[in-house]
């Protein structure tokens, strides 16, 4: 089934013409996600592959109302429900927390391809008393498929795409012995993605992954099994940021562009997919993943369970700042290279019982140490900035679930999280620490229809003064941010129609006090005028370097929408599903910073850069959106199955709708778009090979989603946007053999 609710379906459990059940471990233990009281959207293995996903930003158009954006190498965020996790904020900030194999893990690690999946479940709402870390919004949980102790079974796959690119993927596992199994993956991905071209330096947009993963599974008794799985992963691309409008000569602006652009007098639009910098945008990634899941029955209704993992990851990038192609001119801050490592260790220990009865429990402990070691560079401006930092996380939690009847059962659970940050760079140290909790209460009005209640708390930490300035010219207390607070509410029904159709449907309500938040390419000045305006450059003179940075703040934020979901098999052969959600996340009143160029305390990003009078940045009042995400979005799929002879056959079609959004950062709003994929696809009469021909954004529609302004040079308009946009169509080819 071509839908995000297809997964891990339970064989034979029930008439063909049925639904199959889709089993989720969202609550630490295996049961149906129709009668889990939250909303759960899951994506699995089977429909990764039909649909040809090829990375995790691609889940975007699974799965209605999650949104995973790159607006440059170093800023990834994944959101839900409205709600954007600040750039720079690091892992401890995520609104969304991921994890691969019950292991926390970061942002970079979750964009990288997807291999060797066993299901992808994408938890909605205030998530942290069950496992990892609190998160206001939700959680990605990514499990990677285990070695059979019964059987032999792999795959192995090869694409090619007209986006220059080439994917093969592999994976093979089985028993060792009775009680050891083995399974190992692979994959090499290379792929144009947007396809912006440099036609200063003849070079693309590319991205290039490798991943190599190894999996032992150990049970010796019916009481203990342990999972160790190993990966490595290696990156690299090089990424530019497009430009419309006019590229500059010498002579504009009355005189005041001295240099002309590599492209003088050309005009591009959306579509021309054009950048001009001189330099290239190389950035590389590498991280190596261990994770070890461990169970020991200390009863038959009582597990000891632990979950430990090892990430150590080593990011590069190098951005160029002359997107208006004026070469050696551009003397001032022309690049950007930052260089960070990480390394983490996480422990996870939990006593849960494992029963149907009255009272179930889960116990547990977390503990994280994260360090970071960050070094940037902006010649002629600065060099050899140091990011230097240690975040320890601490949590104590429990749930406690009471079935009264059996169709009344309550769930309640509490967290106790402590984080400590040191700034190894000024030696300060920040503690933080919140108590949090959630309760919901379901009730099963017909065995095919359960209502719910839920409430819950959530916290984020804030940065503890670990981070550097945007721009050495301006306080730290730009890049930093405190810690902040969430509570909310969702009612919500899961309903069964005639063993064919599932209707799910939920509201929600969140509040947020402190809402951390950033607001990328901000002006600033190193010299705030007391009598007016000041220039945005460090100096304060209009001919000095430029001063833009990323700056973070709190504010007061609301999130409030509905969410429904549709699955039906209409016929044998013929399927549907669907995700519609609804959100408007917007602040309350909170002052941020932001571009005011004319000073009247309103966003505004036309002529040149300037600051409010007597303000290192310039600071707004909002109750505007939280980030450009749009406040409906809708996936759809659907699949019909026939033959052609004897050779099994397929049509698949998949959907993404997202309406128009506003991007807080410049003031502009992107209007609404729908991409169209589609497979066709036949099997062998065995079905042990399989090809299919597909195609991505089938009416090739092509959009700008992120802004980043008007670019000036030294301060002068230079007449051009910076952005980046979507994907335009891909064609391609997939062949696996089944083994």
């Amino acid at each position: 089934m071509a839908s995000a609710a297809s997964a891990q379906s339970v064989a034979g459990s029930g008439p063909a013409t049925e639904l199959d059940v889709v089993i989720v471990t969202a609550n630490k233990r295996a049961e149906p996600v129709q009668k889990v009281a939250q909303t759960i959207n899951v994506v699995s293995a089977s429909t990764i592959a039909d649909l040809h996903v090829q990375n995790t930003i691609e889940l975007t158009q699974v799965v209605g109302g999650l949104s995973l954006t790159m607006t440059t190498p170093s800023e990834q965020s994944i959101s839900l429900r409205g709600i954007k996790m600040p750039s720079g904020g690091g892992p401890s900030t995520n609104t969304v927390e991921t994890y691969l194999n019950e292991v926390p893990i970061t942002v970079f690690d979750a964009f990288a391809a997807t291999l060797d999946i066993g299901q992808i479940e994408v938890l909605k709402g205030p998530q942290g008393t069950l496992r990892g870390r609190p998160s206001p919004s939700g959680a990605l949980t990514i499990a990677t498929q285990k070695g059979s102790f019964s059987e032999y079974s792999g795959y192995a796959t090869a694409t090619v795409s007209d986006h220059d690119g080439q994917r093969v993927e592999a994976a093979y596992g089985g028993p060792i012995s009775d009680t050891l199994a083995f399974r190992l993956a692979g994959v090499y991905d290379h792929n144009g993605l947007t396809e912006v071209k440099n036609i200063n330096n003849g070079k693309s947009t590319y991205q290039e992954t490798k991943v190599l993963r190894g999996s032992l599974n150990w049970a010796p008794t019916d009481r203990f099994s342990a999972d160790l799985m190993a990966q490595y992963t290696k990156q690299e691309g090089d990424f530019y940021r497009q430009i419309t409008g006019r590229a500059p000569c010498a002579g504009d602006q009355g005189g005041a562009i001295l240099v002309s652009s590599v492209a003088c007098g050309r005009t591009f639009t959306l579509k021309d997919k054009i950048a001009l910098t001189q330099g290239a945008n190389p950035n590389s990634y590498r991280g190596a993943l261990l994770t070890l899941n461990a169970r020991y029955g200390l009863t038959d209704n009582i597990d000891l369970n632990y979950v430990g993992g090892y990430n150590d990851t080593k990011y590069y990038t190098d951005l160029n700042f002359d997107f208006a192609g004026i070469g050696e001119a551009n003397n001032f801050g022309r690049y950007i290279d930052v260089l960070t490592k990480r390394r983490s260790y996480s422990n996870e220990l939990r006593v849960q019982s494992n029963g149907d009865g009255f009272y179930n429990f889960t116990y547990g402990v977390f503990a994280q140490n994260a360090r970071t070691n960050g070094v940037a560079n902006l010649p002629p401006l600065f060099t050899g900035q140091l990011n230097r930092n240690t975040t320890k996380d601490f949590g104590v939690f429990t749930t406690q679930k009471f079935a009264f009847t059996d169709k009344d059962s309550l769930q309640v659970g509490v967290r106790y999280s402590k984080v400590d940050i040191t700034n190894r760079v000024n030696g300060s140290k920040r503690s933080y620490n919140a108590t949090t909790g959630n309760a919901s209460y379901q009730h099963q009005f017909t065995p095919d229809v359960m209502g719910y209640v839920s409430y819950g708390t959530s916290f984020r930490p804030g940065s503890g003064g670990a981070n550097a300035a945007p721009r050495p010219v301006i306080p730290a207390s730009f890049g930093n941010f405190e810690d902040e607070h969430s509570r909310s509410m969702e009612v919500g029904f899961k309903t069964l129609w005639l063993e064919r159709v599932t209707a799910n449907i939920a509201y929600f309500d969140q509040k947020y006090d402190g809402y951390i938040t950033s607001q990328f390419n901000v002006a600033c000045t190193g010299v705030p005028n007391p009598n007016g305006l000041a220039y945005g450059t460090d100096n304060g003179l209009a001919n000095g370097p430029l001063c833009f940075g990323t700056m973070t703040g709190n504010g007061d934020a609301v999130s409030k929408g509905f969410e429904l979901e549709l699955n039906a098999k209409v016929t044998d052969n013929w399927r549907i599903g669907g995700i519609f959600t609804y959100t408007k996340a917007h602040f309350a009143d909170a002052e941020l910073p932001c571009n005011d160029y004319n000073g009247d305390g309103v966003l505004d990003v036309n002529g040149t850069p300037m600051v409010q009078k007597g303000r290192f940045v310039s600071l707004c009042r909002s109750n505007g959106p939280l980030g450009s995400l749009p406040s409906i979005s809708f996936s759809a799929n659907t699949s019909y199955d026939f033959s052609l002879g004897q050779f099994p056959a397929y049509v698949r079609l998949n959907s993404f709708t997202r309406s128009s959004s506003y991007f807080p950062q410049t003031g502009r709003t992107f209007s609404g778009y729908t991409t169209v994929n589609g497979s066709v696809g036949v099997f062998n009469p065995s079905r042990d090979w399989e090809l299919s021909l597909w195609a991505k954004n089938i009416f090739n529609k092509v959009q700008e989603d992120t802004d980043g302004g008007p670019w000036t040079i030294f301060g002068v308009p230079s007449g051009l946007r910076i952005g980046t946009v979507t994907n335009d169509r891909e064609i391609g080819a997939t062949l696996r053999r089944t083994f």
